[in-house]
């Protein structure tokens, strides 16, 4: 049965930044969730405690298990959402039999119906805030740092080593673990999150809509939690993943981690999330982009690339893929000749090298360390994926004895 359609309206703006666009509770957006709804099945059903985050594809509440009183992450997908390739990629992680201390695990999925449509569920252990959150990113002494460099690398090589490739790795999707809160009472766990903020969300004439929660809820503010606990992180988000040996023809990663091979052609693979890996892996000890593109323009990536890495690979000249990434203004592509600047496959003198960008944005490197942590990136970020320094080895190199030396 189809739900009927809505009529043109707005919500009322909330007073607070929500940063939600609270116009999507429409059909086929999100489910209306307010904090103490209770949601699941008959056997398994949990009950609502606080709001942990949301993205464009679906939004993630703390929840209490109502059987046995343990903490959850429910993630429930909007509606239209139809591709269950998360969950299927879950699933086959789970039933490998054996997770990674580095790797989120599925705990538990079911669908259910709501005014705006049928939606996936999926239930995870309750983590804390992602390495997107500046005030806990800026926080982490040097030590931690490196040590969160590792466990993403030796998440991303047992994912690597399932044949799967995560396909979004960001600092977004790089989240903490919470410190121990299985004995903690829902308002002592409120406290430690800070407390839950809301707004009323209702339409102009005053009156709630059935298609929307009666309240929006922010995300917490961290206020009651010790940031010095925060050392344990797990690859978190597996709405892009895909098995290596089945790719996508493209990715939805952000530009500044968008691996340039893609553009001239080549499918995603392992070699790409590599790519991402180091990007991730310069942000958790320089804070910035490794590439600072700022608008979603894929011909500024290709230049920012090239100044810091040098020209393109020969071969790749004539196989931008304009029609899928040229610039286009008002629908019209700008490079009707389809043509790429000749530059970008020219030699030419670097903007600034990889230690010398690492000098500025992470002094707290010692010298050493930031000369093999440049030279471990640059190899990662070799052009041709195939040529790409793996996970594993990535790995390795974190825990060798030339970078963790500190003279």
């Amino acid at each position: 049965m189809s739900l009927p359609e809505l009529p043109k309206f707005r919500y009322r703006q909330p007073r607070m930044d929500y940063v939600e666009d609270v116009e999507q509770y429409v059909p086929g957006g999100y489910h209306p969730v307010d904090i103490d709804d209770v949601i699941g099945t008959d056997d398994k059903r949990y009950i609502v405690i606080h709001k942990l985050g949301f993205g464009g594809f679906s939004t993630v509440w703390l929840v209490r298990s109502c059987q046995d009183m343990r903490y959850f992450a429910l993630k429930i997908l909007r509606a239209d959402v139809t591709n269950a390739n998360e969950l299927r990629i879950l699933q086959h992680l789970k039933g490998l039999g054996s997770d990674h201390p580095n790797v989120v695990s599925l705990y538990d999925s079911f669908q259910i119906e709501g005014p705006n449509g049928s939606h996936h569920c999926l239930v995870f252990p309750a983590l804390g805030p992602s390495l997107y959150n500046l005030s806990v990113a800026e926080n982490l002494s040097g030590p931690v740092r490196h040590r969160v460099c590792q466990q993403i690398a030796s998440g991303m090589a047992f994912l690597h080593q399932q044949g799967i490739c995560h396909g979004d790795l960001t600092i977004s999707n790089i989240v903490f673990e919470l410190p121990d809160i299985r004995f903690m009472s829902p308002t002592g766990l409120c406290q430690l999150l800070g407390p839950i903020k809301a707004e009323k969300l209702r339409l102009p004439n005053g009156s709630y809509s059935p298609h929307a929660p009666k309240q929006v809820v922010q995300r917490p503010d961290l206020s009651g939690l010790d940031l010095s606990l925060l050392v344990n992180v797990r690859i978190v988000d597996f709405g892009q993943a895909f098995f290596a040996n089945q790719p996508p023809t493209s990715l939805g990663i952000p530009i500044q981690c968008f691996p340039p091979e893609v553009c001239f052609g080549l499918p995603p693979s392992a070699g790409s999330d590599i790519w991402d890996l180091a990007c991730v892996l310069y942000q958790v000890h320089g804070i910035a982009y490794l590439f600072p593109v700022f608008f979603p323009i894929f011909g500024i990536l290709m230049g920012t690339i090239v100044g810091m890495l040098g020209p393109l690979p020969p071969r790749w000249k004539g196989r931008f893929m304009f029609d899928e990434y040229g610039y286009r203004e008002r629908g019209q592509l700008k490079n009707v000749d389809r043509k790429e600047p000749p530059w970008w496959f020219e030699d030419q003198a670097l903007e600034e090298s990889m230690n010398a960008r690492l000098f500025k944005s992470a002094p707290h490197l010692s010298a050493p360390q930031r000369e093999e942590f440049a030279q471990l990136l640059l190899e990662m970020l070799a052009y041709e994926p195939e040529k790409r320094l793996s996970a594993i080895n990535a790995v390795q190199r974190l825990k060798s004895a030339a970078f963790l030396d500190d003279n």
